[in-house]
């Protein structure tokens, strides 16, 4: 039980550590300083379920009725859509 508690404790300090020393931590959202609004169109009846930080991006899950169920990549600091990932039922390894 010490070990497990020590391993949490080097892994909480190894996560400030890399937070501090993130080179765009301090940068505001657009290059001039200003707010941005971006709108992202989805498609007709989408809803989205979840939204996740992941890295430097925001992942955002969204379920389309009868349709499969995306992930769109945005970039938090600029709105920006990078990239949509699709998950089409039934489709395997």
């Amino acid at each position: 039980m010490g070990l497990l508690i020590v391993v949490g404790f080097v892994v909480a300090v190894a996560e400030i550590a890399r937070r501090i020393s993130t080179p765009n931590a301090g940068r505001s959202p657009a290059p001039d300083g200003s707010p941005f609004t971006e709108r992202i169109a989805l498609p007709s009846g989408a809803r989205i379920v979840s939204m996740n930080p992941v890295g430097e991006r925001l992942v955002v899950h969204v379920e389309i009725p009868g349709g499969p169920a995306s992930a769109y990549v945005v970039d938090p600091r600029s709105g920006a859509l990078l990239g949509t990932i699709e998950f089409p039922p039934g489709a395997g390894r």
